[in-house]
């Protein structure tokens, strides 16, 4: 109908390669290849989340860039749409980056060509640039969130800004 044709037609869409303007919440353990690109093929974005498909917790950076592999590549060879991977980049209180999990993360997400980049956390620029010059789209979002991190993230040239309240997990 009218109302559906009109949803496909938004820049989210236009932006991202998808039919619906809804993008499936990175949620840590729960989110892997399988629901990622379930909801990719019924038109939406689905996001790999952090520890994607896993039930035990590694403190093995390079373990937990291997992880992250082996579900990128299940959701390519589950779907052909579009679809993304969550990544944390956050601060700590003195604004110095704490992200060696983060960092072998970002490397395999640009060694394996990921679509779209779910930053979240409240430092944007740190990898935002380098995910753009890959041709990957950049979401940003941020906790807290709030007009500060907007126009940060705005900045640091982030495609598309996440808002979200209470209700998205908690975190702001």
């Amino acid at each position: 109908g009218w109302a559906e044709a009109q949803m496909r037609k938004t820049r989210l869409c236009e932006l991202l390669g998808i039919e619906y303007p809804i993008i499936q919440a990175p949620m840590d353990w729960i989110t892997d290849a399988t629901l990622a690109a379930a909801v990719s093929n019924a038109g939406g974005l689905g996001v790999i989340g952090p520890n994607a498909g896993e039930r035990t917790v590694t403190r093995d950076v390079v373990e937990t860039g291997e992880r992250l592999r082996r579900q990128i590549r299940k959701a390519k060879s589950l779907t052909d749409k579009p679809f993304g991977v969550n990544l944390v980049a956050v601060k700590d209180s003195e604004g110095i980056p704490e992200n060696a999990f983060s960092d072998q993360c970002h490397q395999v997400i640009l060694e394996e060509g990921v679509p779209v980049v779910v930053v979240a956390g409240n430092a944007p620029e740190t990898y935002t640039g380098s995910l753009k010059e890959a041709g990957i789209k950049v979401l940003h979002r941020a906790m807290p969130v709030n007009t500060a991190v907007a126009l940060e993230a705005e900045k640091a040239g982030v495609d598309a800004f996440v808002a979200v309240g209470y209700e998205g997990g908690g975190h702001t």
